[in-house]
């Protein structure tokens, strides 16, 4: 597993100098690298402006409710993912944060993974309770071999 998240890391980087090598041939060194600083100035402020509000919002979601939090606050997380997307020096990371930014895509994304939460097989013999819906039962009264004053 180590060994394809490594190759996926150095395809990744070697995707990214692809991507800047012909940007830069197209519009030259300097304008690109000016790009690459415009697009990351772009990324703070997303996660500064809008982005703070957001990211409080997405993190009592998820306490709250866990991954299904990131469905209620998807739009903070979409917000925050583009921000961070944008932050990231890379051509390719850009794009995808600047996709990330548009409502259908958003829309798109946001559906795939109300889909993929509904979808998700819950864990067998994990009942999820609130705090107040519980109570500490003694260890003799669950489920282990009866004691003899209490056979019949």
């Amino acid at each position: 597993m180590a060994k394809w998240l490594l190759l996926a890391v150095v395809f990744f980087v070697l995707a990214e100098w692809a991507a800047f090598l012909a940007v830069s041939a197209v519009i030259g060194l300097l304008q690109a690298f000016l790009l690459l600083l415009a697009t990351s100035l772009a990324g703070v402020a997303v996660l500064q402006y809008p982005g703070r509000t957001r990211i409080q919002r997405l993190h009592q979601a998820v306490a709250k409710e866990g991954l299904g939090g990131l469905q209620a606050g998807g739009d903070a997380f979409l917000t925050v993912a583009a921000g961070f997307l944008l932050l990231v020096p890379g051509f390719i990371t850009d794009v995808a944060g600047l996709l990330l930014l548009l409502p259908p895509v958003r829309h798109w994304i946001g559906g795939r993974f109300r889909f993929f939460v509904a979808t998700r097989p819950a864990r067998p013999g994990v009942v999820d309770l609130e705090r107040e819906e519980w109570n500490r039962v003694p260890e003799q009264k669950i489920g282990g071999p009866a004691q003899p004053d209490e056979r019949p």
